[in-house]
């Protein structure tokens, strides 16, 4: 039973319980909890990059980055863009990683 956005009804709870335990340890979330459409808008922050040329780059609307957006600062437990780029900078070198791996595993 999904929760009408493709996921189940617990796998937020546990994405979120996740990030509160890092908080908890003084680390900083897993970025591996993010899908890979929010790791690439995450990537577009960090260069300094509007929600509209984030679109843009990406092929998708200014509010459908706004969505994943929203998503990866709940699931990271960031209520402000400067928190959520506090938590994201020093895993950049990671997501890097992992988007490259994701789009090698799809070609």
């Amino acid at each position: 039973m999904t929760t009408g956005r493709g996921e189940y009804p617990m796998a937020s709870t546990r994405r979120s319980a996740s990030a509160a335990a890092a908080r908890q340890r003084g680390t900083a979330p897993p970025v591996d909890l993010l899908t890979h459409r929010e790791m690439e808008v995450a990537a577009g922050l960090v260069r300094g990059l509007t929600n509209k040329q984030i679109g843009q780059e990406l092929g998708i609307s200014h509010r459908t980055v706004e969505i994943h957006r929203a998503r990866l600062m709940r699931k990271l437990g960031a209520a402000t863009l400067a928190g959520l780029l506090g938590i994201v900078l020093p895993q950049r070198d990671r997501i890097d990683a992992l988007i490259a791996e994701q789009a090698s595993a799809r070609a």
